[in-house]
Order: C-alpha cells, then structure tokens, then sequence
C-alpha cells in the first residue's frame, strides 16, 4: 500500500544542507543570474513532483512568507504542503499542512501548526515554543502538555530552513540539530556524503548529497533512510529527495522555483544565534484563542 509519509517539509525536515558557494548551471548552458547571497527570504516559493516506485504520486511546496509580529518577535511564516493527485487519492489521499513561524534573528521556531491527513489517520495539532524557558507547549486532541526542551531547539520544518543557513559542512563530516517532535527531543544528524550534478526541469544544478538519520514522524525527513541533494551555493536549495518506506521508495523533485526578496537587516545566513528578547512565554501559550491557534 502506498505510504507517502508526510514526504512535505518538509524536505523534512530536515534533510538538507550545503555549504561552500557554488555555481549553478541551467538546463540549456546559458550562463546563469548570480545567486542571492542568501540562503531564503520572504517570497520563495519551490515546487515539488511527488512520486513512488515512478509514478507519480502528487505535489509537495514550501514557501516563505511576509514577515510578521508574533508576541513583540518578528517571524517568517514558513508553510509545508502535499497533496496527492486524484489517481492515489484513491485508496491513499493525503492532504498535509504544516506551518512553522521562525524568528527572524536566532532562526528558531515560536510556533508550529500541523495539518495532516494521510489515508485513514489525522493529525492536528499546535507547539508554541518557550526559547527562554526551554518549555515546547504542545496542544492536541484538546490535551495540552509541557515538555521540556534544549536550548534553541528546532521543529520538524524549522530544522530544514536553519541548516540551509549553515555556511560549511565538510563532506564525511556530520552535522547535529536538537529537534522536538512526537513529544520527545531528538537529535537529528545529517551527514555530507559527496558532490553530484543532478538535473531537474528547473535546470541542472552542482549538488551535495546528504543522507539524514531520522527517528521522529517529520515532513519531507521520515522514520528511516532519507537522501538530499542540495544545491552548492548559499541557497542551499532542496534539488531531490529520496526516501526509502517499507515497500519501495518516494522520490521529490524540484520542478518550480521562485526567489524571494531579503527585508532589511534579516540576518538570511543565520550564521549567529541570538535569544529573544521578548519570547513566548508559557502562561501566554497557555491563553491563545482559538484563531491564533
């Protein structure tokens, strides 16, 4: 039976990463626009076929919104969503949003929203973070719980935006992300395998291929063996994911992208964490209505 297991934002969470600037090529040769120096801003939108075992399967995006305010700190609402096509709806629809609000300064998360329907199983629920207290509030099925949590700790969609930030990752050498999700702290390691020139109806890129160690129920990074290439520049873009399940495997590939524009002083290559000044502390979390939720 066909599984797509979240494959969205989520590139999985996780998965992902590049480091040193390289320089891309486009499908025909031409020479390409520089990159931005940047690794993404509001507006970046990228598109993804889903497919297993080769036949297509849906379509997965993941786009950054405008800035906004949340509880005095300014975020970038980062939004995940797959859905199948009408031929694996069928026997398997699946229709999932997640959301992550990510601070614009420390590129940790203060909120994540999911949505989430995966044949017969759904899941909703929210996780509003406390990075000074360390607290991740989670509410769901009308329970709500405090876990304690690592300092700076990313959620499932979060910790695939903050390791594009990342400036060097050495191949053969791994890279550790502290990550809260099915109520538990992980640590989830990525590690550079190599440099590959892969190419997609978007263009050819130069690659580096990642492999991510996941043991949570995350996005487009599942339980499992997950492959990524992304792109060698500072973008760090999620080219192609591979993603073996218990019957065959689930591929994504880029097919559409669009830059975003950088705000002012947003630090886009996060190379410096800061803790926020005006947080969201646990007796707010504890008070949000249900339309903020």
């Amino acid at each position: 039976m066909l599984k797509m297991k979240s494959l969205f934002l989520s590139l999985a969470l996780c998965a992902l990463l590049a480091l040193l600037p390289a320089r891309n090529n486009s499908a025909r040769g031409d020479e390409p626009a520089p990159e931005p120096p940047f690794a993404f801003a509001p507006g970046e939108r990228l598109v993804y076929d889903l497919s297993y075992m080769g036949m297509n399967a849906g379509t997965g995006i993941m786009e950054v919104m405008e800035v906004r305010t949340m509880n005095g700190r300014a975020v970038y609402p980062v939004v995940s969503t797959a859905q199948s096509n009408d031929f694996v709806s069928l026997f398997y629809p699946v229709d999932d949003r997640v959301e992550s609000y990510i601070d614009t300064e420390g590129l940790y998360p203060h909120r994540l929203k999911v949505h989430q329907r995966q044949g017969k199983k759904r899941r909703n629920k929210t996780i509003d973070f406390d990075q000074v207290a360390h607290r991740a509030v989670q509410i769901q099925h009308d329970k709500q719980e405090i876990f304690d949590v690592p300092s700076q700790v990313q959620d499932m969609l979060s910790s695939l935006y903050f390791f594009r930030t990342q400036k060097a990752l050495r191949v053969g050498a791994s890279t550790f992300i502290d990550v809260y999700e099915d109520e538990k702290s992980w640590r989830l390691e990525i590690r550079a395998l190599g440099r590959e020139q892969i190419t997609t109806p978007v263009g050819t890129f130069n690659t580096i291929k990642v492999q991510a160690f996941v043991k949570y129920q995350g996005i487009f990074l599942d339980k499992g063996e997950v492959l990524i290439w992304v792109s060698d520049d500072a973008q760090h873009i999620p080219v192609r994911i591979h993603s073996k399940i218990k019957i065959g495997a689930i591929n994504a590939v880029l097919t559409m992208r669009r830059n975003g524009i950088p705000t002012d002083g947003s630090p886009m290559n996060g190379s410096v964490l800061h803790p926020p000044t005006a947080p969201l502390h646990l007796n707010q979390a504890q008070h949000l209505t249900n339309e903020e939720r």
